[in-house]
């Protein structure tokens, strides 16, 4: 059963990227978003784009549907609630969702969706904004062998990289636990450089030596030296996010029982950085690492004479 048309609702920082890498291949796209302004922009720039005004009205155009949304309760709302997508999908068609979901939820969401005939895969993604510009996503995707392998043809387009992970949910588990380790890395990364910082190193050769030693992760070769040492502060990942990701890991580790100290002093870490940001509506993840400069009293940064 090959996928003819697709929808997508929500087309936020992520979505406003990803959708143009399918749209380029042809393929007849549906969109929906609160954000009305978001969905016209993208229609004006593809005419095989078409806008809808409810998410029903995405289903019953489309043979499958991406969510890529902020959570798992956002997700429900729009397959469950008034004018969701059940109301509009017919028996066969599938649901995919992208965003960074509580995995439990999603198992949860999957068997609703089968008591109505509809199929659900999860495949949640990492790279950032950037990888969406650039459509070299990460895909983590979860589900049925043959549900998968139909909706292949329109996620490739926008991934450089695509793992199955087993049943439905378990893209997002993944996901969720990435994420976790990505935070992990930036609290490590923050203070080792701040204790060379302060024995007078440079940090962008501690960043260059790392790099190419067992010392290397995601925030010595991508964050430290772009957005920290720059004094920038910038990046491709909203904190909301980032800390929403970090709670959803803590919350599957509670589920499944699984001790997990380290993580959990790193979550008490990022609680302190959440209360001291304040409003965090604007704010990247690498905001962790100005909050870690302010509580040690120091920033990490070139030595003056070296400015």
């Amino acid at each position: 059963m090959t996928i003819k048309t697709l929808g997508f609702i929500g087309t936020g920082n992520m979505g406003a990227r990803m959708v143009p890498h399918i749209a380029a291949t042809g393929f007849p796209i549906h969109i929906f978003d609160l954000n009305q302004d978001a969905t016209q922009s993208l229609a004006r720039l593809h005419n095989n784009i078409v806008v809808e005004t409810t998410a029903s009205a995405v289903a019953s155009a489309a043979d499958a549907v991406i969510t890529m949304l902020p959570a798992a309760p956002d997700v429900n709302l729009c397959a469950l609630g008034e004018d969701g997508l059940v109301e509009g999908f017919s028996k066969g068609d599938i649901l995919i969702d992208m965003s960074s979901s509580q995995p439990w939820m999603t198992v949860e969401l999957a068997e609703a969706l089968a008591a109505n005939g509809i199929h659900m895969i999860d495949a949640p993604v990492s790279g950032g904004t950037r990888g969406a510009d650039e459509g070299t996503l990460t895909l983590m995707i979860g589900g049925k062998n043959e549900h998968v392998e139909r909706c292949l043809p329109i996620l490739e387009p926008m991934a450089k990289y695509i793992f199955r992970t087993g049943d439905v949910g378990s893209g997002h588990a993944l996901k969720t636990l990435n994420n976790l380790l990505s935070g992990l890395n930036t609290v490590a990364a923050a203070e080792a450089l701040m204790i060379g910082t302060r024995f007078g190193l440079d940090p962008e050769v501690m960043c260059d030596v790392i790099n190419e030693s067992t010392g290397m992760n995601s925030a010595t070769k991508r964050n430290m030296k772009e957005h920290v040492i720059s004094r920038k502060f910038g990046g491709g990942f909203a904190w909301d996010l980032k800390f929403k990701d970090y709670k959803i890991a803590m919350e599957l580790a509670r589920v499944t029982q699984t001790p997990v100290p380290f993580s959990a002093l790193g979550f008490q870490l990022y609680e302190s950085a959440n209360t001291w940001i304040g409003d965090t509506s604007e704010k990247q993840s690498i905001e962790y690492v100005r909050w870690y400069e302010h509580f040690a009293g120091s920033q990490i940064r070139k030595p003056a004479n070296d400015r």
